[in-house]
């Protein structure tokens, strides 16, 4: 990122001096407002610096601005992955190759802008994470339907029927939002990207995903109206 700076300089680390203030965690990047950097404390100082000019000298071009705002979110959509991995914890192992595929993406942006030692200090950590609960999800999942709660003690039947529903609904919840979570990140690496091999790869699970994310929201949508 090269170019005359001064004023441009001034101007972002007053107007963004708020939003950088320690605990606040969030961004506003080009436009672009962040909403899961919170995790992140060295992506949090990078963008800071990013946008007080620390790596530049200049105006950045309209191509360096679009790449800062792609590499931010690409860093949202891969924390986010993070976020509902561990909140899951356990996910298909198809979820951390999904993840992996953004950090290549997130390196791509960053050597674009000279930036891809400063990522590669923080971003392997959030991999790493992911990879801590990445596993045959689906199988587990599965066995949970024939899983019953025992209480010791009188429990009537009723309440047995119950905890078995209840276990129903929260894995028709937890399926829909898990398939929703993977069609977003999906669709913003494939706007994103600029390999053609992970734009198609993206456009691929898109297409594989769509019947079960489909199927899982009519279930959802249907849960929606049964009380218990």
């Amino acid at each position: 990122m090269q170019d005359n700076f001064s004023v441009r300089n001034w101007k972002n680390t007053v107007l963004y001096e708020d939003a950088f203030k320690e605990g606040v965690g969030e961004i506003n990047v080009y436009g672009y407002q962040t909403q899961h950097f919170d995790i992140c404390p060295g992506a949090v100082t990078l963008f800071k610096n990013i946008m007080a000019g620390q790596y530049t000298d200049g105006v950045p071009s309209a191509k360096e601005e679009a790449s800062v705002i792609a590499m931010a979110k690409l860093h949202d959509a891969l924390f986010n992955m993070e976020k509902k991995a561990l909140g899951y914890g356990k996910v298909d192992i198809s979820y951390l190759e999904q993840a992996e595929r953004l950090e290549d993406e997130i390196y791509r942006q960053a050597r674009n802008l000279d930036l891809e030692d400063e990522v590669k200090a923080y971003i392997p950590g959030h991999i790493d994470r992911i990879a801590t609960v990445a596993g045959d999800a689906k199988d587990e999942l599965g066995e949970q339907d024939d899983i019953e709660l025992e209480i010791p003690g009188d429990t009537p039947e009723v309440d047995k029927e119950l905890d078995k529903k209840l276990s129903r609904q929260d894995k028709i919840i937890q399926d829909f939002k898990r398939l929703q979570d993977q069609m977003k990140t999906h669709l913003e690496l494939y706007k994103t990207s600029e390999s053609e091999k992970n734009k198609k790869t993206a456009l691929q699970m898109l297409t594989k995903l769509t019947p079960e994310f489909q199927a899982a929201k009519k279930k959802y949508e249907k849960l929606k109206s049964v009380k218990i």
